[in-house]
């Protein structure tokens, strides 16, 4: 048993890490070998992907491995996800022919899309693997899938500096690894069937709804930025934001790190109403955060442009405060983002539906305002703007929501 855990723990985190760093490796790969115009393209399309693919995924493996409803098979799962996963795709379909974006632009954006509707799909299989204590087999999907793809992209994109075969090529790879290894091996320990009714897909879509649009909101709003470029600026424009708030990322993955930890902590003191060691675990993962800028805003101030120049081969120097700026947002959003899993831990759900929408409409808002008269810097500005406004509403709500829980129970 212990040896199955450690293979879960080692190759999920190295396919789920290398996964979370292929934009990256993309990105760099895009501006290094084509126009700053094509990065700007790819930027914007990939992060559209990434919107998509919340549609496909819908409330991903949420109710999947928590499942206490005996309708919901496996197979009630699969085809769900299918039909999700169809319906995104059209989303996509409908959201290129409205913009009317230049074909090579509407077509890198469909095959992201697409990818992005597949990985979706590998999720569901995901799924099962992990429900059947297999989850090393899903993590090694995700890391054969992301070196694959990684390495044949700059092969392809060195010999043919062209983003549209490129992007054929992830998708290739992404339907090669679904039906030879995660269906393969999934079928291993379930047999696709129809054991369900008609009903209870109705009845699964309804109860994961709240997670579907809960994760869709704050997906878009850490993204309107971008939408705004697009629509004001252009794919250069594009290509400049995504690289300085490229360590944003960085930041952000960084907390999900030290906060994962903490989570069975967290829930065992709520359960045991143990108020003030739930609010000192969250000020030292907050603290940690926070602190942890005197270290990195020194260290970007000296070596963040040299560096991001160095990688991507592009002039950014006017751009240092603006990077600093991000970095800092960047911290706001990691200890809102502390705050907001530790409300879910309280089933605090419907409250912060409500915070997010009200967040997304004041987010629309600034990124009008500050793109359509500042241009490239507004859209950075926009961005920390986005990244505070989360902090400061969601520092509010935690401590009106668990004094009120708390001194409640």
């Amino acid at each position: 048993m212990m040896n199955n855990l450690k293979k879960d723990y080692f190759w999920n985190t190295l396919g789920t890490s290398l996964f979370s760093f292929n934009s990256l490796f993309f990105m760099i790969i895009v501006t290094r070998f084509n126009s700053l115009s094509d990065a700007g393209i790819f930027s914007f399309a990939y992060a559209t992907a990434g919107i998509i693919n919340y549609f496909a995924l819908y409330s991903g493996r949420t109710y999947q491995i928590s499942n206490t409803n005996d309708s919901f098979t496996d197979s009630l799962y699969i085809v769900t996800r299918y039909l999700t996963a169809f319906f995104a795709l059209l989303i996509s379909i409908v959201f290129v022919v409205i913009n009317g974006y230049p074909l090579n632009k509407a077509i890198v954006i469909l095959l992201l899309c697409i990818v992005k509707c597949l990985e979706a799909v590998s999720d569901v299989y995901y799924g099962i693997l992990q429900g059947h204590s297999k989850l090393y087999i899903a993590g090694k999907s995700m890391t054969y899938k992301s070196l694959i793809s990684v390495i044949g992209f700059i092969i392809i994109d060195l010999l043919t500096r062209n983003l549209i075969v490129s992007c054929f090529y992830l998708l290739i790879v992404n339907i090669a690894v679904l039906i030879l290894y995660d269906i393969r091996n999934t079928s291993k320990f379930m047999h696709i069937v129809k054991d369900f009714k008609k009903s209870s897909i109705i009845l699964l879509l309804r109860v994961s709804s709240y997670t579907f649009l809960f994760t869709l909101t704050v997906t878009v709003i850490m993204n309107l930025p971008r939408y705004f470029i697009d629509f004001f600026l252009n794919d250069s424009d594009q290509a400049i934001y995504g690289i300085i708030s490229m360590p944003a990322t960085f930041v952000m993955l960084f907390s999900q790190f030290i906060f994962q930890p903490s989570l069975l902590s967290l829930t065992s003191f709520y359960k045991r109403h143990d108020k003030k060691n739930f609010n000192l675990t969250v000020l030292k993962i907050s603290s940690v955060l926070l602190g942890s800028m005197i270290i990195i805003l020194p260290v970007a101030y000296v070596a963040g442009i040299p560096v991001l120049e160095l990688v991507y081969g592009v002039e950014l120097s006017k751009y240092l405060n603006y990077l600093l700026l991000v970095i800092l947002g960047a911290a706001f959003y990691a200890v809102s983002n502390v705050l907001l899993n530790s409300l879910i831990v309280i089933h605090c759900n419907k409250e912060q539906l409500f915070v997010q929408i009200t967040i997304l409409i004041l987010s629309v808002f600034i990124c009008y305002v500050l793109i359509n008269n500042l241009g490239i810097q507004g859209g950075l500005f926009s961005y920390f703007s986005i990244l505070l406004l989360q902090f400061i509403i969601y520092l509010f709500l935690y401590l009106y929501i668990v004094n009120r829980k708390f001194d409640k129970e």
